[in-house]
């Protein structure tokens, strides 16, 4: 199956996906400025154009794990891609997967690789890779499969 994994952010919004469900790559970034709902519109064409099957979000709790403002943006937004997928007529899964420190860990990745930040949406990008792979390893584990 098709897996998508989301990074969303107010600005841009990382798209990772795994075209067989095991290895994570990056797939484009969308630029979020337009709206939540205009956003949540233009990942749903982009799942149903990959035949996604499940789409992964980037959930970001506080470093305590409580829920804070950027979860509730962040619930909304999925609400706001289940229905864009609905009026596409598309079912696909949505699945929120902890994003704590993944901006953060892609950051110093890419700093450690000498690529630069000011290149706009690499750091969504691989973030977005780093939720769904961290999504599917635990799946792995935990051997469920997806």
């Amino acid at each position: 199956m098709t897996l998508l994994g989301i990074d969303y952010g107010d600005s841009r919004t990382g798209i990772a996906i795994a075209p067989d469900g095991t290895c994570a790559v990056p797939l484009t970034v969308v630029d979020s400025t337009s709206g939540r709902k205009k956003t949540a519109l233009e990942i749903a064409r982009i799942a149903l154009q990959k035949d996604a099957g499940c789409i992964v979000i980037g959930y970001p709790l506080n470093m305590d794990g409580s829920k804070g403002r950027r979860v509730v943006v962040t619930e909304k937004f999925a609400k706001d891609l289940k229905q864009a997928l609905s009026d596409l007529s598309y079912d696909a899964q949505i699945v929120f997967r902890d994003e704590r420190l993944t901006s953060r860990a892609a950051e110093k990745v890419l700093i450690s690789s000498d690529i630069s930040l000011s290149q706009k949406g690499i750091s969504d990008q691989l973030a977005a890779v780093m939720i769904l792979q961290d999504y599917i390893d635990s799946n792995k584990e935990r051997n469920v499969q997806i």
